[in-house]
């Protein structure tokens, strides 16, 4: 009698549960880690999308700042006097409306003048800094500001980031005061009030925003003299200059604002061939109020 041949079964049904089990579980572990690399992937590339978006931005809020800039500054140069107080004016640039500030350098806190009395205020007031605390940072800033050199003469500080390198004065601080400083010649001690920026009024002002805004809206009037007794008068003057701060604002999406600024100087000319010379520049983006 012939033997039938009996076929062994496949391969998967000669598995044991164990084994088979044991499977299962490398198998889903692969696809979770697959998943993962997918889901990286992914996330890598929306970023690197949100990177390229920020920069295209950027470079936008650079180019349409920088025309407001300069359109603005073609109308003071016009008629200076109008712009000797803190102005602000909305420039029209390829059908965008850009903001600029227009700050007279006088109406910022120098960094190299100013008494260690106002700069405690600026650090208690802007800074936030508790009043003892601030009056010791004052003293620090002035004596590493006032140090002489082999000559004997005020070293003074070069740029407003040039505060990092006192002790005491960490980031969060620094970022909360920058935008309130310039640095000036060392003879330039006070502000003009009538030039300042509302920031800088609220110190002068010992941090009395009411006081602040009176002011602000009271100099918004052509050849009005606003009431400034209120502040701190060893702080104030009326002093005038050339230098000026112009800030461009914009807003190029939903979520954030662009801040361009230049410092210029209407009475030197630049290398350019430009009839006014730029020294400082910055760009900043901020959450949209």
């Amino acid at each position: 009698m012939k033997m039938q041949r009996v076929s062994k079964p496949p391969v998967w049904l000669r598995i044991r549960p164990h084994q088979a089990g044991i499977a299962l579980v490398g198998v889903l572990w692969m696809v979770a880690a697959l998943s993962l690399i997918v889901a990286g992937m992914v996330k890598v590339t929306r970023q690197d999308a949100r990177t390229v978006s920020a920069g295209k931005q950027g470079v936008l809020a650079e180019a349409y700042g920088q025309a407001a800039i300069v359109q603005t500054v073609q109308r003071m140069q016009i008629d200076p006097t109008q712009y000797v107080r803190y102005t602000q004016l909305t420039v029209n640039y390829q059908g965008a409306p850009i903001q600029v500030a227009v700050v007279p350098l006088n109406g910022l806190i120098n960094l190299n003048g100013a008494s260690a009395g106002l700069l405690s205020k600026l650090f208690r007031v802007a800074g936030g800094l508790p009043a003892t605390t601030a009056d010791t940072l004052a003293q620090q800033v002035v004596a590493l500001r006032d140090r002489p050199d082999t000559k004997g003469t005020a070293v003074g500080f070069d740029a407003v980031e040039d505060l990092l390198q006192v002790p005491g004065v960490d980031y969060d601080l620094y970022a909360n005061i920058a935008r309130l400083l310039v640095v000036g010649r060392r003879t330039v001690s006070r502000v003009n009030a009538l030039a300042a920026t509302p920031e800088v009024l609220v110190v002068l002002a010992g941090g009395d925003s009411a006081v602040a805004n009176q002011i602000v809206q009271a100099r918004q009037v052509a050849g009005s003299a606003p009431d400034t007794t209120r502040l701190d008068a060893s702080f104030v003057d009326n002093s005038s200059g050339s230098r000026y701060r112009l800030i461009a604002s914009l807003s190029l999406d939903s979520g954030r604002r662009w801040y361009v600024s230049r410092d210029i100087d209407l009475n030197r000319n630049a290398p350019d061939g430009l009839p006014w010379r730029t020294f400082g520049a910055d760009r900043r983006v901020a959450s949209a109020p």
